[in-house]
Protein backbone atom coordinates (compact mmCIF):
# COMPACT_ATOMS: atom_id res chain seq x y z
CA UNK A 1 0.00 0.00 0.00
CA UNK A 2 1.35 3.42 -0.96
CA UNK A 3 2.37 5.58 1.96
CA UNK A 4 0.38 8.73 2.67
CA UNK A 5 1.01 11.81 4.80
CA UNK A 6 -1.50 14.03 6.55
CA UNK A 7 -1.40 17.71 5.60
CA UNK A 8 -3.06 20.46 7.62
CA UNK A 9 -5.06 22.67 7.94
CA UNK A 10 -7.46 20.50 5.90
CA UNK A 11 -6.27 17.26 7.52
CA UNK A 12 -6.42 15.23 4.30
CA UNK A 13 -4.03 12.38 3.57
CA UNK A 14 -1.91 12.69 0.45
CA UNK A 15 0.39 10.40 -1.47
CA UNK A 16 3.80 11.82 -2.37
CA UNK A 17 2.56 12.51 -5.89
CA UNK A 18 -0.45 14.38 -4.54
CA UNK A 19 1.73 16.35 -2.11
CA UNK A 20 3.93 17.47 -5.01
CA UNK A 21 0.90 19.08 -6.64
CA UNK A 22 -0.61 20.36 -3.40
CA UNK A 23 2.60 21.96 -2.06
CA UNK A 24 4.21 22.77 -5.42
CA UNK A 25 7.55 20.99 -5.21
CA UNK A 26 9.21 17.95 -6.77
CA UNK A 27 9.93 15.10 -4.36
CA UNK A 28 13.45 13.68 -4.20
CA UNK A 29 13.87 10.78 -1.74
CA UNK A 30 17.67 11.13 -1.60
CA UNK A 31 20.46 13.33 -2.89
CA UNK A 32 20.39 13.77 -6.66
CA UNK A 33 22.66 15.14 -9.37
CA UNK A 34 22.07 17.08 -12.58
CA UNK A 35 23.92 14.53 -14.72
CA UNK A 36 25.68 11.16 -14.25
CA UNK A 37 28.98 12.92 -15.05
CA UNK A 38 28.46 15.41 -12.19
CA UNK A 39 27.54 12.55 -9.85
CA UNK A 40 30.74 10.71 -10.71
CA UNK A 41 32.82 13.88 -10.33
CA UNK A 42 31.38 14.69 -6.89
CA UNK A 43 31.82 11.10 -5.75
CA UNK A 44 35.46 11.14 -6.84
CA UNK A 45 36.00 14.42 -4.97
CA UNK A 46 34.49 12.82 -1.87
CA UNK A 47 36.68 9.74 -2.19
CA UNK A 48 39.75 11.92 -2.68
CA UNK A 49 38.90 13.78 0.51
CA UNK A 50 38.52 10.43 2.29
CA UNK A 51 41.88 9.16 0.98
CA UNK A 52 43.54 12.33 2.29
CA UNK A 53 42.04 11.72 5.75
CA UNK A 54 39.69 14.65 5.34
CA UNK A 55 36.60 12.70 6.40
CA UNK A 56 36.18 12.40 10.17
CA UNK A 57 35.98 9.01 11.83
CA UNK A 58 32.64 10.00 13.36
CA UNK A 59 31.20 10.82 9.93
CA UNK A 60 32.33 7.44 8.61
CA UNK A 61 31.04 5.61 11.70
CA UNK A 62 27.60 7.21 11.49
CA UNK A 63 27.45 6.60 7.74
CA UNK A 64 27.98 2.89 8.34
CA UNK A 65 25.55 2.85 11.27
CA UNK A 66 22.69 4.45 9.34
CA UNK A 67 23.38 3.11 5.84
CA UNK A 68 20.18 1.00 5.83
CA UNK A 69 18.04 4.03 6.70
CA UNK A 70 19.81 6.11 4.04
CA UNK A 71 19.35 3.43 1.37
CA UNK A 72 15.69 2.94 2.32
CA UNK A 73 14.95 6.72 2.26
CA UNK A 74 13.59 6.24 5.78
CA UNK A 75 11.31 8.84 7.33
CA UNK A 76 9.25 8.34 10.51
CA UNK A 77 5.53 8.98 10.60
CA UNK A 78 5.18 12.72 10.03
CA UNK A 79 2.58 15.28 9.04
CA UNK A 80 2.91 18.63 7.27
CA UNK A 81 1.09 21.51 8.96
CA UNK A 82 0.52 25.08 7.84
CA UNK A 83 1.73 27.46 10.56
CA UNK A 84 1.32 31.03 9.31
CA UNK A 85 2.16 33.31 6.38
CA UNK A 86 5.68 34.03 7.65
CA UNK A 87 6.76 30.46 8.38
CA UNK A 88 4.65 28.60 5.87
CA UNK A 89 4.58 24.86 6.60
CA UNK A 90 6.32 22.82 9.28
CA UNK A 91 7.02 19.11 9.74
CA UNK A 92 5.59 17.34 12.80
CA UNK A 93 6.32 13.93 14.23
CA UNK A 94 3.33 11.59 14.39
CA UNK A 95 5.15 9.07 16.56
CA UNK A 96 7.34 9.26 19.65
CA UNK A 97 11.05 9.43 18.76
CA UNK A 98 13.79 8.39 21.15
CA UNK A 99 16.99 10.37 21.65
CA UNK A 100 19.64 9.57 19.05
CA UNK A 101 17.28 8.04 16.52
CA UNK A 102 17.44 8.71 12.79
CA UNK A 103 14.83 11.22 11.57
CA UNK A 104 15.51 11.41 7.83
CA UNK A 105 17.90 12.88 5.30
CA UNK A 106 18.01 16.42 3.94
CA UNK A 107 17.68 15.42 0.30
CA UNK A 108 18.03 17.65 -2.75
CA UNK A 109 20.12 18.43 -5.79
CA UNK A 110 23.88 18.56 -5.20
CA UNK A 111 25.24 21.49 -7.21
CA UNK A 112 27.86 24.22 -7.23
CA UNK A 113 27.42 27.13 -4.84
CA UNK A 114 26.93 29.86 -7.44
CA UNK A 115 24.60 32.81 -7.99
CA UNK A 116 21.55 30.56 -8.03
CA UNK A 117 21.83 30.71 -4.22
CA UNK A 118 21.27 34.48 -4.08
CA UNK A 119 19.37 35.45 -7.24
CA UNK A 120 16.68 35.10 -5.98
CA UNK A 121 17.56 34.19 -2.39
CA UNK A 122 17.29 30.43 -1.97
CA UNK A 123 16.02 29.30 1.45
CA UNK A 124 16.64 25.59 0.89
CA UNK A 125 20.43 25.33 0.47
CA UNK A 126 22.73 23.56 2.92
CA UNK A 127 26.46 23.02 2.63
CA UNK A 128 27.68 19.81 1.01
CA UNK A 129 31.25 19.55 2.40
CA UNK A 130 33.15 18.61 -0.76
CA UNK A 131 35.13 21.36 -2.56
CA UNK A 132 34.77 22.25 -6.22
CA UNK A 133 37.71 23.21 -8.46
CA UNK A 134 38.15 26.61 -6.75
CA UNK A 135 37.73 25.34 -3.21
CA UNK A 136 34.07 26.25 -2.58
CA UNK A 137 31.82 23.64 -1.02
CA UNK A 138 28.98 22.31 -3.11
CA UNK A 139 25.45 22.75 -1.74
CA UNK A 140 22.41 20.56 -1.24
CA UNK A 141 19.59 22.48 -2.89
CA UNK A 142 16.28 21.17 -1.51
CA UNK A 143 14.07 23.53 -3.50
CA UNK A 144 13.00 20.12 -4.70
CA UNK A 145 13.69 17.43 -2.13
CA UNK A 146 12.34 15.20 0.61
CA UNK A 147 9.80 16.20 3.26
CA UNK A 148 12.64 17.27 5.55
CA UNK A 149 12.72 20.48 3.49
CA UNK A 150 9.73 21.57 5.63
CA UNK A 151 11.67 21.38 8.92
CA UNK A 152 11.82 24.86 10.44
CA UNK A 153 14.57 26.68 12.35
CA UNK A 154 14.71 26.98 16.13
CA UNK A 155 17.38 28.22 18.55
CA UNK A 156 16.11 25.47 20.90
CA UNK A 157 16.06 22.57 18.41
CA UNK A 158 15.08 18.95 18.94
CA UNK A 159 17.08 17.71 15.92
CA UNK A 160 20.78 17.80 15.14
CA UNK A 161 21.92 17.89 11.48
CA UNK A 162 24.96 15.70 10.89
CA UNK A 163 27.03 15.10 7.76
CA UNK A 164 27.76 11.38 7.44
CA UNK A 165 29.94 9.73 4.81
CA UNK A 166 28.86 6.61 2.96
CA UNK A 167 29.99 5.06 -0.34
CA UNK A 168 31.87 8.16 -1.46
CA UNK A 169 29.04 10.60 -0.74
CA UNK A 170 28.08 12.79 2.16
CA UNK A 171 24.52 12.61 3.46
CA UNK A 172 23.06 15.26 5.73
CA UNK A 173 20.91 13.39 8.23
CA UNK A 174 18.88 14.44 11.27
CA UNK A 175 19.24 12.80 14.68
CA UNK A 176 16.91 13.37 17.63
CA UNK A 177 18.65 15.40 20.35
CA UNK A 178 16.02 14.47 22.93
CA UNK A 179 12.89 12.38 23.28
CA UNK A 180 10.33 13.85 20.89
CA UNK A 181 6.70 13.25 21.71
CA UNK A 182 4.03 12.56 19.10
CA UNK A 183 2.57 15.81 17.74
CA UNK A 184 5.77 17.84 18.25
CA UNK A 185 7.14 20.08 15.52
CA UNK A 186 10.55 18.98 14.27
CA UNK A 187 13.16 21.74 14.18
CA UNK A 188 16.90 22.37 14.00
CA UNK A 189 19.22 25.36 14.28
CA UNK A 190 19.99 26.68 10.78
CA UNK A 191 23.15 28.38 12.07
CA UNK A 192 24.14 32.04 12.30
CA UNK A 193 25.37 32.27 8.70
CA UNK A 194 21.87 31.56 7.42
CA UNK A 195 20.53 34.75 9.01
CA UNK A 196 23.19 37.17 7.74
CA UNK A 197 21.16 37.94 4.61
CA UNK A 198 17.69 37.19 6.01
CA UNK A 199 15.24 38.75 8.46
CA UNK A 200 15.55 37.74 12.10
CA UNK A 201 13.77 34.40 12.68
CA UNK A 202 10.43 34.34 14.47
CA UNK A 203 9.44 31.98 17.25
CA UNK A 204 7.82 28.66 16.38
CA UNK A 205 5.44 28.93 19.34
Amino acid sequence: MERTFQCFPDGKFFTIQELETHLKFHYLPSIAFATPAEQEDIQQRGLEKWKNNGVSKESQKLGHRFMKEIEAFYLPDVSIRYLNEKLGYGLFSEETLDVGCYVGEYAGLIRKNDRRYLEPLNHYCYEYPVPDHIGRSFVIDATNGSLTRFINHSFTPNLKPVHVFYNGFYHLIFLAMQRIEKGTQLCYDYGQNYWYVRDRPISLS
